[in-house]
């Protein structure tokens, strides 16, 4: 049995002997604990985190297509409506699990002066509260997790955010006892940084920076953004090359599944599950069919075999109608009005690859996917990279926020996007990577692009960049699409054909021309699941108009 599954099972274990009602402490025995354990309770909530913002019945999954990166059956045209069930799913681990399982490993911890442990958890709470709120925008706080309360009240999203840094602050302090260090502390029940105090803080300013980069509209809403902004940029202590904060999914499949999510869905020989939007694949592409203003335009990205699996060689036709092929990709449009998407192509569409979910490297030789006979599901769910971090630092520098070289920064990203990628390819078997002199190459290309932009150029450049690394982690790209306008999504009125979508392998099975629905108003945030919070909870009052910001920052 895996450390993964030990440490849930024990977690799970310790939990349910916690809820018995002590009699007079008669039956106290110190091997039966009635309170879970730090070492048990740390990895169970870290893996229930990973799952409630990951893939598979969680928001990772229909949100992908909010950011044109997957195209959803489900949810086609914006349509996660009140009653879908990842956005619930996501919403109902956050506050049942994780969260609770934060607040009782700080207040176990604490008064022990465990403060490596309190300060973990009050770093995550603060990561997950801020997820929650750049997804809902109001939502419980203050009375979260308070004995005796029911219906908890919303607070504004601007006061949370307010009261998150404050406790990120709080967290980097206790991160930073110097009597904790001799105390008890995480090591291997810590999935992300085993303990380690000097990542953790790092990672603690990485999120607080993020929080100031999602705020950077709504400074004013902020107390001390700025003194905050310039006190990190000029300690400049944010987690560094090797130190992603992801969660990295293993090969076990027994008696657990501890791969990808999305390789579990995916790679199990039946229905596909993850549709790749034809946008996407044609920003990576260099294409102009469906994009006709693409930033990246002639630049074929390195990446597009370790990101897409084609099912199809060049000799073959499809199983039956289908609606894009672009060479050996084929795929569904987003609002797709035609018969078409909804024609059985299991053996012919092209699958989530190697670095989104651990599946297979696209070799070229078109083998169909039989039940996890290709790749092994060992790959990250991503929140925070150190690419990522580069992106963030580029944005803020062509905001006029601090002072640093967006072009350099743009290219360090990159660069740290592509090795991310080849990271991945390292835990497979006879998958080569990409070599140094490609990655220049194609890093020269995008800079010169770059260098060619004007200013909302540049930073269109610099957010599709961040959101084409970002892949399958859409609650980032969400937020960007929202704060920055970039990147520029989707618009069947920037195809060769407007109005329509493009197919350029044209058949008897597949038209040149895709009819769409015309598109729904943008939601610029999720609503509430119904079944457990605008049903029960009488504070909790659903929203009528998704294209009202709902967030603060949402400016």
């Amino acid at each position: 049995m895996n450390k993964i599954l030990k440490f849930v099972l024990a977690a799970c274990f310790v939990i349910a002997l916690g809820s018995c009602e002590k009699w007079l402490d008669v039956n106290e025995n110190p091997n039966v604990p009635t309170t879970a354990e730090l070492d048990k309770l740390l990895p169970f909530s870290e893996v229930y985190m990973a799952a409630s913002m990951s893939q598979g019945n969680f928001i990772g999954n229909n949100l992908s297509s909010y950011v044109h990166q997957l195209v959803s059956r489900e949810v086609q045209n914006y349509g996660m409506d009140a009653q879908a069930n990842n956005p619930f799913n996501s919403w109902n681990y956050m506050y049942r699990y994780v969260l609770t399982d934060f607040d009782a490993i700080i207040a176990q911890a604490k008064p022990d002066g465990n403060m490596i442990y309190a300060g973990i958890a009050q770093t995550l709470k603060a990561y997950t509260f801020s997820v929650m709120v750049d997804l809902w925008g109001d939502v419980p706080y203050s009375e979260f997790n308070v004995e005796g309360v029911n219906a908890p009240k919303l607070d504004n999203s601007k006061d949370i955010y307010n009261n998150l840094i404050a406790l990120l602050e709080e967290a980097k302090a206790n991160l930073e006892d110097a009597t904790a260090a001799n105390l008890l502390k995480p090591g291997s029940d810590d999935f992300f940084y085993a303990g380690n105090a000097e990542k953790w803080i790092r990672l603690n300013n990485t999120l607080k920076l993020r929080l100031l980069l999602q705020s950077r509209k709504a400074k004013s809403d902020i107390t001390g953004w700025q003194s905050k902004l310039d006190a990190l940029i000029t300690d400049n202590k944010f987690i560094a090359s090797g130190e992603d904060f992801q969660f990295m999914y293993n090969a076990v499949n027994s008696p657990a599944d501890e791969r990808h999510p999305a390789y579990s869905a995916e790679y199990n020989g039946g229905q596909v599950t993850y549709y790749i939007s034809p946008f996407f694949y044609e920003i990576m592409a260099g294409s102009t069919l469906n994009v006709t203003d693409n930033p990246f335009s002639g630049i074929s990205d390195p990446r597009i075999p370790y990101y897409f699996y084609n099912q199809l060689t060049g000799e073959e036709d499809a199983e039956n109608f289908h609606e894009y092929r672009n060479g050996n990709f084929m795929s569904i449009f987003f609002a797709s009005n035609s018969s078409n998407s909804a024609s059985a192509n299991d053996a012919s569409l092209t699958k989530v690859g190697l670095y989104l979910c651990g599946g297979a490297y696209e070799d070229g030789k078109g083998t169909t996917i039989t039940q996890f006979r290709q790749g092994n599901g060992v790959a990250p769910h991503k929140m925070i990279t150190y690419a990522a971090l580069k992106f963030m630092l580029a944005e803020l520098a062509l905001a006029g926020e601090t002072s640093g070289d967006a072009k350099v920064l743009l290219s360090e990203g990159i660069t740290e996007a592509v090795k991310h990628v080849n990271s991945v390819a390292a835990k497979q078997t006879g998958v080569p990577t990409i070599s140094a002199a490609d990655i220049t190459a194609f890093v020269d290309a995008v800079l010169a692009k770059y260098d060619a932009a004007d200013a909302a150029g540049k930073l269109r450049i610099v957010m599709t960049q961040k959101w084409i690394h970002n892949v399958l982690n859409p609650i980032d790209s969400y937020n960007d699409y929202r704060r920055t306008g970039y990147p520029t999504l989707f618009d069947p009125q920037k195809t060769q054909d407007p109005g329509s979508g493009v197919n350029p392998t044209v058949t008897d099975r597949s038209p040149a021309r895709v009819p769409l629905q015309n598109f729904a108003s943008y939601p610029r945030s999720l609503y509430y699941p119904t079944s457990s919070e605008t049903t029960l909870n009488p504070n909790v009052k659903q929203k009528t108009n998704l294209s009202t910001p709902f967030v603060f920052w949402d400016k």
